[in-house]
């Protein structure tokens, strides 16, 4: 079989990094790299399939709520049984959800999509009544009196309704009245998601000057990996001007979100910013508190220790911002092509079933690849009940598009093996999304720094404790940042955009140290980051890359530990967090296990510690 041979242009070297595939495959058919929306979905917003679709969904709405709004379906187990099995059914629907989700599509290829953003405007309004008909029944059901959701928690005839019931009962505390329940549904979009897409939208539509071209600024985010020190600087310096214009707009999207959710925390009874979040997640208050305690002891004394290398390895005082993720060499440079050709070689290599997966998504159209104007900026995957997974991109030709093109495909993989699974559980928990992702990244990493020369395994190993510092010690300083802007926010009322800015910036340079200079301007990146928007979400990149470390080293050791990791990938939303990793012989009850999943990053900082003491006495 042939082999990827990609030149390395080092210094005055040219050594070629030759990547011979361990899998014989047959050559893949034309593979698309934009969405297939029309063939997947719709034709356009005024499809007739798409009327054709709401009209079957109100009228399954309408016919279970008919059927069950004033019977007493909760008193007995046999009828209970009946009522939960045709709930799941129209819980999983396809009908329902498939319109918004076209239209979402839509908006994320072209945030200038004037007909989607109105169609989905209203189609919004449309679901959200549709599923008001329902609310009913999952706030009946918190209802039940606690003796008997002992008794159905332990009925034989309701097993497969049991972990789904738990989730029901354990969040009925919170629930509000019915009335209630629809005027948070109502008024949401308007005190907060609409906030965040108009920010979202000035962004992808803003623009720098930048040798010659007028580079949208996702695009030109994404371009600062691959210039050089100075030019990096400048069009960092740039991107940093918008977000501070656009500052004036989020400063207001800050306080209008974060006061949102902080109302409805005292509605709800919620003590803590992110004790929602924690129940919405399936975890547990105290094991957040564990990881954050964890990281930002022992993780941001490594990720400073390391960022001290770094200055030192370039015989410097401190390094810029902008330079924290800079190579120390040049790595392959990857055609989208060869980096399919790559991750087919891992997936297939792991399990065929994982393999197939890609090819099927690849030939489908359910992966959209290269970055261009008004198109959503980063990279993300969407899977919904009843419908294809797609993968965003913004591929550009370099090494790290490889990593993020596996990491995604993780996410999509653990998307079709939990959709196996019932409506109810046929996603998973948000926590343990990210442990997918960097599973299969750290996976593809072991495969290519075992086949690596002595000149790559430096640059290889230094780029991944970098990746790995943004993922775990990055985001937990963002949690942190997160957290004060909530109680700051509470507390005096609002918060300036220069406020916002000294926040982010104090919290950036609690991990970074003092070996990395930072800017005045560089805590605009609040503007920008869309994660501080989601709730505290930023913790699950670092609670997934722990787990998924020591999932990796544990296949590492025993090859036969991916049933383990296939069993993990499968489950779903079947179970709670903690039961999902103590079924593959993780406990995440126990506080040691984030600081012990640390050990492998000190490892990789002394290894690197020790090619720095090497170069510096050469």
């Amino acid at each position: 079989m042939p082999s990827i041979e990609i030149l390395l242009n080092m210094s005055k070297k040219k050594p070629v990094f030759n990547y011979q595939p361990k899998q014989s495959l047959s050559a893949l058919p034309k593979v698309k790299t934009a969405w297939d929306l029309k063939g997947l979905y719709y034709k356009s917003e005024n499809d007739p399939k798409l009327v054709e679709d709401m009209a079957v969904a109100k009228k399954a709405y309408l016919a279970f709520a008919g059927k069950w709004r004033t019977r007493p379906f909760a008193r007995q187990a046999s009828l209970l049984k009946k009522v939960l099995t045709e709930y799941e059914t129209l819980y999983g629907m396809p009908e329902a959800s498939r319109p918004i989700r076209y239209l979402d599509l839509r908006l994320a290829l072209n945030t200038s999509d004037a007909k989607a953003e109105k169609k989905y405007a209203k189609q919004s309004e449309w679901l959200r009544k549709l599923t008001d008909q329902v609310l009913f029944f999952p706030l009946a059901l918190g209802k039940i009196p606690p003796a008997k959701q002992k008794i159905y928690l332990k009925d034989p005839d309701l097993a497969h309704f049991h972990y789904y019931l738990a989730r029901v009962f354990n969040s009925a505390k919170y629930d509000l009245s019915e009335a209630e329940e629809k005027i948070i549904k109502l008024k949401s979009p308007q005190a907060s998601d609409r906030w965040v897409e108009a920010v979202e939208k000035i962004i992808s539509n803003r623009t720098v000057a930048w040798r010659g071209r007028k580079l949208p600024i996702p695009e030109a985010i994404e371009t600062i990996d691959l210039l050089g020190a100075k030019d990096k600087k400048a069009l960092w310096s740039l991107i940093m001007k918008e977000m501070e214009q656009i500052s004036e707009v989020s400063e207001h999207e800050f306080n209008a979100i974060i006061t949102d959710a902080r109302s409805e925390d005292e509605l709800r009874g919620y003590k803590k910013p992110y004790s929602a979040t924690a129940l919405s997640y399936e975890d547990s208050e105290k094991s957040i508190e564990n990881l954050v305690q964890a990281v930002s002891g022992k993780g941001f004394r490594l990720s400073r220790k390391f960022y001290a290398l770094k200055a030192t390895y370039h015989n410097k005082k401190h390094i810029h911002y902008t330079q924290k993720y800079d190579s120390i060499g040049v790595k392959p440079k990857l055609t989208f092509k060869q980096s399919v050709e790559i991750c087919r070689d891992v997936f297939y290599g792991l399990k065929t079933d994982y393999g197939k997966i890609f090819d099927t998504m690849l030939e489908r159209g359910q992966i959209d690849v290269y970055p261009r104007a008004g198109k959503r900026g980063g990279a993300f995957v969407t899977g919904k009940t009843g419908h294809p997974v797609q993968v965003l991109l913004n591929h550009l030709d370099n090494f790290q598009s490889l990593e993020t093109l596996c990491h995604e495909m993780g996410h999509a993989i653990h998307t079709v093996l939990a959709s196996q699974q019932s409506p109810f559980y046929d996603s998973y928990s948000t926590a343990t999304a990210e442990t997918a992702s960097t599973l299969f990244e750290n996976l593809l990493f072991n495969t290519i720094y075992e086949v690596a020369d002595k000149d790559l395994k430096p640059i290889l190993l230094h780029d991944r404790i970098c990746r790995d510092i943004a993922t775990i010690e990055r985001q937990t300083a963002f949690f942190n940042c997160e957290l004060e802007i909530h109680k700051t926010i509470f507390s005096q009322g609002a918060m300036t955009k220069e406020e916002l800015r000294a926040c982010t910036h104090k919290h950036l340079k609690s991990y970074l140290g003092p070996a990395v200079k930072l800017d005045k301007q560089d805590g605009y990146i609040y503007v920008y980051i869309p994660h501080f928007r989601y709730g505290f979400y930023v913790y699950t990149y670092t609670f997934g890359i722990l787990m998924s470390t020591i999932m990796a080293d544990r296949y590492r050791q025993e090859p036969s530990y991916i049933n383990q990791i296939d069993k993990f990938l499968r489950s779903g939303r079947s179970a709670s967090v903690a039961d999902i990793f103590r079924s593959i012989g993780i406990n995440i009850r126990r506080p040691d296990t984030f600081t012990k999943a640390l050990d492998n990053q000190a490892a990789d900082i002394k290894s690197f510690q020790t090619f720095v003491h090497k170069k510096s006495q050469a």
